[in-house]
């Protein structure tokens, strides 16, 4: 099945990460054809505690947020989306941008910077981020990469045999296919937890390895007649957490891992739900957590 989105919300604080998804929304939404949403957080923690040496504080965040708002609907529109809306509420931007808006404008994507804005109400989109990968029931794009928008040139694909991570499977083929990217499908064989076992752990992480080979011969096989002319397949070691974000992005250079957003409903379930916040908080590139449904009909 093909990547396909078509309502996509973008999440904006003023940073330059969230320029970068706002440049990452409307390349989406001209390939799909989507409607496009953009919105503002004004954070009523913050502005409470603020407003008490500044009482036009609140006026001028809104201000801030309708400029940005409006200059990023005329940027899309001025590139050809068609249906562009915007939302500024005022309300924590964990609850509100994967629940209230999501729901509203009914986004099967939601694209958010990775750290926060450099104005003086502060998102700290990092943990937004990961907040909104906790709580969203769609698809999230995470823009972390330090240049600006370009075609991916690696692709890291996290997979643990699970629905959900061959659907990120079909989904980081498919924009490995349009960016021209090579691919590195790795599935991460959880030695602490299988080392936590008291008994026999060479014969369970024997076990694991030919349970790993076998679900990456299974994921090569779907991946034949992708059209992609660069993809290996490999086994890595040690806690998913922090071996897909850190040690393999960096081994393969990936500029955008793709995971889904739970683990397998089997005896070695690796939690990919957990593991897919981490990637958001440690991964240094982009990061798309999958939650659609891909999977061919």
């Amino acid at each position: 099945m093909t990547l396909h989105y078509e309502r996509i919300l973008v999440a904006l604080d003023g940073s330059e990460e969230s320029e970068y998804a706002l440049q990452k929304g409307v390349e989406t939404a001209l390939t799909c054809d989507s409607a496009l949403a953009f919105c503002y957080i004004i954070d009523y923690h913050n502005i409470r505690e603020l407003r008490r040496g500044s009482p036009d504080l609140l006026s001028a965040s809104e201000r801030i947020g309708t400029d940005i708002l409006n200059r990023a609907k005329q940027s899309a529109e001025d590139q050809g989306v068609k249906n562009v809306l915007t939302f500024m509420k005022e309300g924590p931007p964990k609850a509100l941008i994967s629940g209230e808006i999501a729901h509203e404008f009914g986004a099967d994507l939601i694209l958010s910077g990775g750290s926060g804005a450099g104005t003086f109400e502060k998102r700290i989109f990092g943990s937004v981020a990961a907040s909104i990968v906790r709580h969203a029931s769609c698809d999230v794009w995470i823009v972390k990469n330090e240049k600006p928008p370009a075609p991916y040139r690696s692709v890291l694909i996290a997979v643990d045999g699970s629905e959900v991570s061959t659907s990120a499977l079909y989904a980081g083929l498919d924009i490995a296919k349009r960016e021209k990217s090579r691919v590195q499908v790795v599935y991460v064989l959880n030695t602490p937890f299988i080392s936590s076992a008291e008994y026999h752990t060479e014969d369970i992480i024997q076990m694991y390895q030919e349970r790993g080979k076998d679900l990456l011969e299974e994921y090569r096989s779907l991946s034949v007649g992708a059209g992609i002319s660069a993809i290996d397949f490999s086994v890595e070691y040690g806690a998913p957490k922090v071996v897909i974000p850190t040690e393999a992005a960096n081994k393969f250079e990936a500029d955008l891992i793709v995971a889904g957003s739970s683990g397998m409903g089997r005896a070695e379930r690796l939690f990919l739900g957990s593991v897919s916040e981490s990637l958001v908080r440690r991964a240094a590139c982009d990061v798309l957590i999958v939650r659609n449904d891909y999977l061919p009909k």
